[in-house]
């Protein structure tokens, strides 16, 4: 059984009629440039100038406070108005993995094409700290020179339920262990390199590690770490002039609070139209994401003052009146509150209410005008069910754009590579160099037609690749199942991509990081094909 992102996905490869994929999606664009012109062609966002300003001054504060407001990020703060193309990420201990690079990379991409055709979109970076904690929050997994099988990284002192905003940067003994072992695990990996090599290596390996520290140290939680993580590098190392988004910072909250009403004014509506497009789904055959809305569904989670858990509520509907209610899972504490329909006044709980993954990106259009919005595939599998409940309820969504899934190289990958010994399942056998050639070929000659067939060649390889290998089973310490690791991504049964599985230092530790979202943006143009799968020949 397949998703709606499948269908979306060979939409863009194959340029065919979909059935149904413009109820699900809106207009679906098959280059970054389309997804521009297509945005800004379709529909316009008007958004309160008041509330605009307001958020300005908020984003410029919180960038001086940080130490990113660059010349570029204060221009373009002043230029959110005229229309944003969103990523995001939640924020997840070391930075995360290496979509979040990808992400960044993309945005500025679809930025900078913006920029060239005359129909500007500012690059913005969500950093999600209101989801509740939990291990994809808390544990990062590295790759075994020894195995197949991660060595995880978690903070352990992380109490689960909680708001991931809640995690402080005060742990230093914790972050001083991890740092020692992520230094032995590069330490291993290096005797894959000759010695002129290891020096290059390690002299990164060292840099990175010494910036994982420093931003650690400079920041007060969880956010302003993945913020000065990813700032440093977009911003300074690099001068792109992304804004970064704190989704939990407190005056953000209380001007987004407004952004619920509609869910509230036609919560019925809502319910209806995402069980209708989850039905449709089903009848076509697809998998769906989530389940159908339930009679007793609200639009958002509680925050508990008393420990900052976050709080599921139910919603009991009596004529104009909402009651909500929910319980508190650490002290059974039981909260509720009601709301007039014909009287919405948000302003007290603006604080204590957190979106759920269906009305976060609504909250955000009710303060801003965002265009484009940059997914991965789990996004935009359950946006197909979300955006046409958003559209029934009257919310302009922007356009979902799907990023080039990635793989990249190292010396250790490069080695397993020749020792395998099997074409059938080695990247490096067959067309593969000369197919990454052709496209480079392709995308600096502006060559639409030929970026399109070459990125359709390297994608069906890598996915061909990826079939075989999966037929393998063997012990951890063979050289399969290494590869399968380290290349794939594939250290378990439930992880299956190398950038989504490793953390984002892994192929920085190649590059550089002065070369490491450069990489990813480099891999982008005007004509680049929507989605897909790309590589990365990383060296030192």
């Amino acid at each position: 059984m397949g998703t709606l992102g499948d269908i979306y996905e060979n939409f863009i490869r194959e340029g065919s009629n979909q059935p149904d994929i413009k109820y699900f999606y809106g207009n679906v664009p098959r280059t970054i440039k389309e997804s521009i012109q297509l945005s800004k062609e379709s529909f316009e966002i008007k958004i309160d100038s008041n509330k605009i300003e307001i958020l300005k001054q908020i984003l410029r504060d919180y960038h001086k406070d940080l130490g990113l407001l660059t010349t570029k990020v204060d221009a373009n703060i002043d230029l959110i108005h005229q229309g944003i193309v969103l990523g995001g990420q939640q924020a997840t201990v070391f930075g995360g993995s290496g979509i979040i690079g990808n992400k960044i990379a993309t945005i500025t991409a679809i930025s900078d094409v913006s920029k060239k055709i005359n129909q500007y979109l500012v690059p913005m970076f969500l950093v999600n700290t209101h989801d509740s904690i939990q291990p994809e929050i808390t544990t990062i997994h590295l790759p075994n020179s020894q195995s197949s099988v991660s060595k995880p990284i978690s903070l352990t002192s992380a109490i689960e339920g909680l708001v991931s905003s809640k995690i402080s940067s005060n742990e230093f003994e914790w972050l001083e262990e991890n740092l020692s072992i992520i230094k032995n695990i590069f330490n291993e990996f290096k005797t894959s390199m000759d010695k002129n090599s290891q020096k290059i290596f390690i002299e990164k390996v060292d840099h990175i590690i010494t910036f994982i520290r420093e931003t650690y140290r400079s920041s007060r939680d969880i956010g302003e770490w993945i913020t000065l993580l990813w700032g440093i590098q977009a911003n300074i190392i690099n001068d792109w002039g992304v804004i970064f988004f704190p989704s939990s910072h407190p005056e953000i909250r209380k001007l987004t609070v407004d952004g619920y009403k509609p869910f509230l004014e036609k919560r019925i509506d809502y319910i209806e139209e995402f069980n209708n497009s989850t039905e449709k789904i089903e009848k076509m055959g697809c998998q769906f994401t989530t389940a159908k809305k339930t009679s007793d569904y609200s639009p958002f989670f509680y925050e508990s003052p008393r420990n900052g858990h976050r709080i599921k509520l139910t919603c009991k509907e009596e004529k104009d009146t909402l009651y909500f209610t929910g319980l508190s899972p650490s002290d059974d504490t039981v909260y509720s509150f009601e709301i007039d329909k014909n009287d919405i006044n948000l302003s007290p709980l603006s604080l204590r209410l957190i979106p759920r993954l269906d009305t976060n990106q609504a909250l955000l259009q009710s303060i801003m005008p965002v265009y484009v919005r940059v997914s991965g595939p789990g996004e935009i599998n359950y946006n197909a069910q979300v955006i046409p409940a958003i559209r029934k309820i009257g919310i302009q969504f922007p356009i979902f754009v799907k990023y080039t899934r990635m793989l990249y190289n190292t010396p250790w990958i490069e080695n397993l590579n020749h020792e395998i010994g099997d074409d059938s399942v080695s990247l490096f056998a067959g067309d593969f160099f000369k197919t990454l050639g052709r496209l480079a070929k392709a995308r600096k000659k502006e060559e639409k037609e030929q970026l399109f067939i070459e990125s359709k060649n390297l994608a069906k390889i890598i996915e061909t690749k990826i079939s075989e290998i999966s037929k393998y089973s063997d012990k951890p310490n063979s050289n399969i199942e290494k590869y399968k690791s380290w290349q794939f991504g594939m250290y378990d049964e439930f992880h299956n991509w190398q950038e989504v599985s490793w953390p984002w230092f892994i192929m920085a530790s190649i590059t550089g990081l002065s070369d490491y979202v450069a990489s990813y943006r480099r891999y982008y143009s005007e004509d680049s094909p929507i989605g897909g799968i790309g590589y990365i020949n990383a060296r030192l």
